[in-house]
């Protein structure tokens, strides 16, 4: 983690390693929760949106985990996840929603910027709310 950007090294300093897997968890569950909405409510445009943005994130992930390692020369934890399930589940999802013509070509510019926006700042948000819930939960100090 040496070589990684300054601001990538101080979001992970001072968080366990337990503390980061019950956040992914929660985030984990609470994108279940997201995508069982927009099941529930598929014939909704809105939910239609909500899941393309959900699989363009989850493709920026993969992809933010196959440049890691690329930069830094290492295997960074999730890559083989990222490659064999993630970017092809966003495939999938992204994909036949364009040619099934779901939306207007406008639209589907919209989903980089949305991506960008849940996977940075708000993901920060998301993992470090979780993780002082984890503290507050257990008692211990920030």
């Amino acid at each position: 983690m040496q070589r990684a950007p300054a601001a990538l090294r101080s979001f992970y300093e001072g968080i366990s390693a337990f503390e980061l897997r019950v956040s992914l968890v929660a985030l984990t569950l609470a994108s279940f929760v997201v995508t069982a909405l927009a099941v529930h409510y598929y014939r909704s445009t809105r939910a239609a949106y909500t899941m393309l943005v959900f699989a363009s994130v989850m493709a920026l992930n993969a992809l933010a985990h196959v440049a890691f390692s690329v930069i830094f020369r290492t295997y960074m934890p999730g890559l083989i996840t990222a490659l064999t399930a993630t970017l092809p589940v966003a495939a999938l999802a992204v994909t036949p929603a364009r040619r099934a013509g779901w939306f207007q070509t406008n639209v589907y510019w919209t989903l980089l910027p949305m991506a960008l926006a849940i996977h940075g700042p708000v993901l920060v948000l998301f993992v470090r709310a979780s993780i002082g819930g984890i503290r507050a939960l257990s008692g211990t100090a920030a």
